[in-house]
């Protein structure tokens, strides 16, 4: 991973409620409950065991929690946001939903064949070495369990194209560039097997173009740039048409993958 402090750096509690601020409440990666549904559409959701990782504003595990009554468990390694995400926690899910801080991403603190599903939505993009994790991940699911993904990946294994790198530059993003191959070797080298991949790069590409449209026609405009900083709104606008245009291009490459141990 990118030194731990520096990604917690790149995620300060301005820059998580400026991506709320586009994403939709509690979310902090692209699509909504859409895309959350999208995601889980093969799985068996109710009453199931889950592990969140990477969980944010907590956004998929109070829907998850919520819509299926999933028992959700969620690591995350910035402090603010597990701080955030529990303050959020309506009282209703609280025997549903616990956020914990944990400091060691390949090392997951929970039992082993303890879940019925792990997930990550759009968070393992900035994890270096993925495999530790992978192999973390197979120990806490239970046999047949499932591990459930969408990424960000690249057609070139550590490059991101040009497009890509600039949003990254102007973010000031550390993110790690997989490959579709790398990815499947990454299952399967951690046990994993009959990986399923989809292509969801129309479906980002819609849900990214659909922020920058909505941005676009905000009516309190000095607001924005008064909650999040001078020039906040046109920078913020132009970043998801960079991801909006990569994805198109196919420079950026959105996959959902399945798998079962």
């Amino acid at each position: 991973m990118a030194d731990l402090k520096k990604v917690i750096a790149e995620y300060p509690e301005e820059y998580c409620l400026l991506l709320e601020e586009a994403y939709g409440a509690g979310m902090m990666s692209e699509g909504g409950h859409e895309a959350v549904e999208a995601m889980f559409q093969h799985t068996d959701l109710p009453g199931k065991k889950a592990l969140d990782i990477g969980f944010g504003l907590g956004g998929v595990a109070l829907y998850l929690a919520e819509r299926y009554q999933t028992q959700v468990t969620g690591v995350e390694v910035n402090p603010w946001l597990v701080e955030e995400a529990a303050r959020r926690c309506p009282q209703s899910l609280k025997g549903l939903v616990h956020f914990t801080a944990y400091q060691q991403p390949a090392l997951l603190p929970c039992e082993d064949d303890f879940f019925d599903v792990v997930y990550s939505k759009g968070v393992l993009t900035h994890l270096d070495d993925k495999l530790p994790l992978f192999k973390e991940i197979h120990r806490v699911l239970k046999p047949g369990g499932e591990l459930v993904i969408d990424d960000w990946l690249s057609p070139v294994k550590g490059q991101w194209g040009a497009g890509l790198q600039q949003m990254c530059d102007m973010e000031n993003l550390t993110l790690f560039a997989e490959t579709e191959d790398s990815y499947h070797d990454l299952f399967a080298t951690a046990g994993f097997s009959e990986i399923q991949m989809r292509d969801e790069n129309k479906n980002y590409a819609r849900y990214n173009q659909k922020i920058v449209d909505s941005l676009s026609r905000l009516e309190d405009k000095p607001g924005f740039d008064q909650r999040f900083g001078e020039n906040a709104l046109q920078e913020t606008i132009d970043s998801y048409q960079m991801i909006a245009d990569s994805i198109i291009d196919n420079e950026l490459l959105i996959r959902w993958f399945r798998s079962t141990v």
